[in-house]
Order: structure tokens, then C-alpha cells, then sequence
């Protein structure tokens, strides 16, 4: 494994994940914000990124019970802010989350008796 490769930050959260724009989306951002704070990592906007998000979504209440893994990507990637650090710009806040060059994402029902949430890590990139 290269140094490239080593986890910059590597953190459980715990919760259930959320897609973009809907209502579980601030408590799932919240959730991966407090996370990321509490792994003690420093920003790193000078960085590019490879990153690796594993959801655990809870199981389906009914047949429109559904996570679209590309809407599960965008609000957590959004609430990395603590890892790639903000844009440089006026304006509203946003996340540097351009700097992400790698990106692999699955997903996958909770197992029984487990906790929904997502693996994330980031490995600092060329």
C-alpha cells in the first residue's frame, strides 16, 4: 500500500443514510459533519481525494422503501467539508468536494440486529 493509499480520515457513521433533497437529508449531513469533527482530521484543501463510502440503509417499510446510490453519494460528499475543506468563493458555503478524483460507493440492507449508517474514508490523491 502506497502512502497515497493510507486513510487520510476513516469514520463510522452511525444513522440513517439519506438521499438528496428530502427530508432526512440535514439530520443524515449533521450526522456525517459530527463524525468527521470528532475523527480530530484537519481539512485538507491543498488535497485531492479518493474516496469510499459504504451505506447501510435500514429495511424497507414498504415497496417504495428505496435508496438511489447516486443520491446517497451527493449529500454525503456535501457534508465533507470537514476533509476537503470550502471553496474559495463569496457566496453560499460549499464544500471543496471537487477535489475528489476516486470515488467507489455501495450499498446494502442492514444486516439484523445492525445499526444503520456508512463507512466513509478518504485517501489523499495525486
Amino acid at each position: 500500500m502506497t502512502q497515497d493509499d493510507q486513510p487520510f480520515v476513516s469514520v463510522e457513521v452511525s444513522g440513517r443514510p439519506a438521499t438528496f433533497a428530502t427530508a432526512h437529508e440535514a439530520a443524515w449531513k449533521q450526522a456525517v459533519r459530527e463524525a468527521i469533527a470528532a475523527s480530530k482530521g484537519e481539512p485538507r484543501p491543498d488535497a485531492c481525494f479518493k474516496v469510499s463510502i459504504d451505506f447501510r440503509t435500514p429495511v424497507p417499510a414498504t415497496i417504495n422503501d428505496r435508496w438511489d446510490l447516486d443520491n446517497l453519494v451527493k449529500p454525503t460528499l456535501d457534508a465533507m467539508e470537514g476533509v476537503f475543506g470550502l471553496r474559495a468563493w463569496k457566496g453560499v458555503r460549499q464544500p471543496n468536494d471537487d477535489k475528489v478524483v476516486e470515488l467507489a460507493a455501495s450499498k446494502r440492507t442492514v444486516d439484523e440486529g445492525e445499526q444503520p449508517g456508512a463507512r466513509h474514508r478518504a485517501a489523499r490523491r495525486r
